[in-house]
């Protein structure tokens, strides 16, 4: 497993990252206050809000490149 933090600021990093969750076979979960949603669910994503930092856990041994494409999300 692969943990990151991210930060997503509006609407359309939501959607891009999403997106970009999306093309992965493999499970991508966020953890924020005491909840895990799918990554990939546009509205789970957009109920935590923006401007927050959040756990990425990405379910699989390598993800060069998902966080190539999410980079900038991550801090």
């Amino acid at each position: 497993m692969i943990s990151r933090n991210v930060i997503l600021t509006d609407v359309e990093d939501v959607m891009e990252f999403v997106h970009q969750a999306e093309k992965c076979s493999y499970n991508i979960d966020i953890a924020v206050d005491d909840s895990v949603i799918n990554a990939k669910s546009l509205l789970g994503m957009l109920g935590k809000g923006f401007h927050r930092i959040m756990r990425m856990d990405i379910h699989a041994d390598r993800a060069d490149e998902l966080l190539e494409k999410i980079g900038r999300f991550c801090v």
